[in-house]
Formats: C-alpha cells, structure tokens, sequence
C-alpha cells in the first residue's frame, strides 16, 4: 500500500441494483475478494434484484459467497416514468444512513441505470470518491444523459472502448483518472464457450433443441417512446411466433413501460405458446452459454451488442435504444422496425450464421487492471476532482486589486536635451514623470532610457498601475 500513500487498506464498497449490472461488477469483485491484504469489501444490493417479479437476482449474490452488508428496497411499483423518479427519490433517502454506517474509501457504480444516479449522488454529496464504470459510451435514450451525469460525479473512471476514453476527455475528465481496462464480464466470456452447454440448453429450452437452432430474445422499453416500443416488441413476437423457432424469451426490466409489455406477452400467450420459454432471469453463467451457442438473439439490450460478440453469435438490434453503440459485424440493425415483415426478413437474414469473434469491448484482462489502478489511488489527494478544459481567451478579471489598479503605459521622448519616461494612464494623465540629461553617446542613451523605464516600471507596482506597453512620444507632443 506504499505505493498510493495510504497505510492501511482500501475500504471499497460496490453497490449493485439488477441483474445486468452485476454480470459486469462480479468480476471485480471476486477479484477484490482474493486480495484482502489490500481490500475490505462492502457490497450494497437495491433496485430489482430484491423484487420476486425480476428474479430475487440477489440470491446468485449469495450462491457467490458474497456477504451482502445491506439490502435497501428502493423501487416504487408502477413501472412508469413517474415510479423511476420516486424510485430515485427512496434510494436517496436511504442511502445516507448507510453510506454513514459503511464509511467507504471509494463506491464503484457500473453503467446508466437510474439506481445508479441515486448512488452517485449520494456518495457524491456525502464526500465519497466514485469509481464509474463503463462511462464514455454512447448508446440511446434517457441512459445517455444518466452515464454522462455520473460521469460528472465521478472521481476516477474505468472504460471498456478507446473511443469512450476519447468521449470522457473530451467532456474535461482528467486523462490521470482515465483507465482503459476493456469490460469486466469480457474477463468471463472469453473463457466460457468451450464449457458444457448441452446441459444448460436442455434445462431452459427443452431436450429437442439442438446448438445453433434456437432464438435468445431480451427487448426493454424505451423510456423516452414507451408507446412505439411497446407496439415493436409487439410486432417482434408476431415475427417470433411466424419464424417457428424455438425460442427463450427474458422479461424485460423495470423500465417505465415494462408492465405493458408483459401484458403483451401474455395476450399473445407466450408462455403457454410451446415453441416459447419465457423467465424472468437467468444466471450469468448459463446465460453465456445460452447466447453463445444460439442461431440467433434479437432484441434491444445492450447484452447483444456489447457481449454476445465475443461469439460471434447473430445480433438483431432493434430500434433506437442502442444506436449509438459501437458494435462488431455480428450485429444487424433494424431502427425503424416498424412492420412485422421487416423483423421477420432480418430473421432469415441472420438465424444460423457465425460471424468473426469481436474483442471490441475487452481482451479478458480488464479486471487486473481495475485492481491495480484501485491499488494507485491517493486518499491523501484532495477529493474535489478537476476538469480539464480546453484553453479559452482569458476573461477580464474581477478580482479587487485589479479593479482598483490603474490601466497605465510608458512613455518615452527622446528629447535634445533631456531624456524623459512618464506613467501615463489610460486618459491621458501622466502619473509620474523621470527627466535624465541626454548624454552625448547613442549607447549611453540607450543604456539610460532601459534604465529609466525599468525604474518607472519597478515605481509603477508601488503605484498601482498595471503597464500595459511602452509608447514613444513624438517631439511636437513631448512629455
């Protein structure tokens, strides 16, 4: 612990709110746990890994062997825009008392999620530093706006792409607390697929179905036009159900907008339909498998566009949720995927083919790295982070002594018979004047005149008088 100047152990609490947050905090977790001569962990759960509807997603915290210090139930039902801004407001009720009772070093917070914001917020207010992970990206709707906020209350940031580290820099984050260490659950991916997987198959999709002839489906509202995603998951099960394939369908998450779309679900009888599994959650280990040896996903989670290229699999990203993000070659995209026929041909296009594994998003060594930059972090460094702006032109300034001093130039004439240097204000009056005989010699009067403006300018500070260049007087206006 020499290194970062700290004498005793870093004291780090990771907060996580739902399923997908965790598959990328995992990771760093697992590997803060094996290193507890420099770690003490303190792990937080909230949001909907603690609601029945959406899994009980803490008990896989649990089946890790994690200790989970505090569990806080932050979301208000209702699973509209209004019910996320009451769910933000509990959270940041709440946390307080334990951020008080935890004392963390530094809060890791992963992602865009609107638990997420509450998190920061209040570690933010309550003087502690934040570790943001995966900040910089870009992909769609409110979460943009939600990254990019945490971003600006964050103290230190670990990026999974070259081009979110040029997006923090480019929004005045310093370059010294940048880390581009690729994504966590990469560090898991890139292991995964040589692993059993008939078992895994046959558990969620049924004995029949073979590798590669099955569909994975994971589609979310979107917040900002809940009504038109709705009508596109609708018009995806109506492809789903004409492409007669197998396929496993996941809830969506607590979104505004959710609700509706499991109405949706169950109007169209998909989980009594028989070539459909519907669930509300899988665990991540066999959701790997699950993606990895698929004909095909299709939806609009990030999932699809950030993992599953690590296999190659198919993507079908559909609408705008994920249209800023980078993605491999894997990944078709059907923004206005407003005709069920349009769905359907994207299906025909991309069920069934493998396309190159794409290491966009990580190399399998970024957990590593996140510890060893956790381990370089300065507690003794002051906490109130800086940005780094561009250079802009100097603005006038407003401090006192320069209001007060007087805006002055020199002025030199160089008489016939005298030399003399003044202080001249910027109306014309002169505030002191220097007369010298002029000597005979061209370098004696050089010699003299920098001598004399040296003085005037050393008497100009004593004066209050800001110089502001020097002028020469021509004879018909001498001093």
């Amino acid at each position: 612990m020499e290194k970062n100047g700290n004498n005793r152990k870093l004291r780090v609490c990771v907060a996580t709110c739902n399923r997908a947050d965790y598959s990328k905090l995992a990771p760093i977790m697992f590997g803060i746990k094996t290193e507890p001569e420099f770690f003490d962990l303190d792990v937080v759960v909230l949001g909907s890994h603690l609601i029945d509807d959406y899994g009980n997603t803490y008990r896989m915290i649990e089946q890790d062997d994690f200790d989970i210090n505090t569990r806080l139930h932050t979301i208000v039902r209702g699973e509209d825009e209004a019910a996320m801004v009451e769910s933000v407001g509990l959270a940041l009720v709440k946390l307080p008392d334990v951020l008080n009772r935890l004392k963390p070093d530094i809060m890791i917070v992963h992602g865009d999620r609107f638990d997420a914001l509450a998190l920061a917020t209040s570690a933010a207010l309550m003087n502690i530093r934040i570790l943001h992970i995966e900040g910089g990206e870009v992909s769609g709707t409110i979460d943009d706006s939600i990254r990019h906020a945490i971003t600006k209350l964050a103290h230190y940031h670990v990026c999974c792409t070259r081009s979110a580290e040029q997006h923090l820099i480019s929004m005045c984050e310093d370059h010294d607390r940048i880390l581009l260490a690729g994504c966590p659950s990469y560090d898991k991916l890139l292991c995964a697929k040589n692993k059993d997987y008939m078992s895994i198959i046959r558990m969620w999709l049924g004995d029949d179905v073979k590798p590669k002839d099955y569909i994975v489906a994971l589609q979310h509202p979107v917040t900002t036009d809940i009504k038109h995603s709705i009508k596109m998951f609708e018009l995806t099960l109506d492809a789903l159900i004409s492409f007669n394939k197998r396929t496993l369908v996941l809830f969506p998450n607590i979104d505004a907008g959710s609700k509706e779309m499991v109405r949706v679900m169950r109007k169209k009888g998909i989980e009594h339909h028989p070539n459909f599994r519907a669930v509300k959650h899988v665990p991540f280990d066999q959701f790997i498998q699950l993606v990895a040896h698929a004909g095909c996903m299709i939806g609009n989670s990030s999932c699809g566009v950030r993992e599953v290229g690590a296999f190659g699999t198919p993507v079908i990203n559909l609408g705008t949720r994920q249209i800023g993000r980078e993605t491999g070659e894997n990944v078709l995209h059907v923004r206005d995927a407003d005709t069920q026929d349009k769905i359907l041909q994207a299906l025909h296009l991309q069920f069934g083919k493998q396309y190159p594994c794409s290491k966009i998003y990580g190399d399998g060594n970024a957990v590593p790295r996140i510890l060893k930059f956790l381990k370089s972090i300065d507690l003794q460094e002051p906490l109130q982070k800086k940005f780094c702006f561009p250079p802009v032109k100097d603005n006038i300034s407003q401090d006192i002594d320069h209001i007060l001093e007087t805006l002055s130039a020199l002025a030199v004439d160089l008489g016939g018979t005298n030399l003399r240097v003044a202080i001249v204000s910027m109306k014309g009056e002169i505030v002191k004047k220097y007369t010298q005989f002029n000597p005979k010699t061209y370098e004696e009067r050089i010699n003299l005149i920098l001598q004399m403006c040296v003085e005037a300018a050393a008497e100009a500070v004593k004066l209050n008088c800001r110089i502001l260049g020097v002028a020469q007087v021509f004879p018909q206006v001498a001093v």
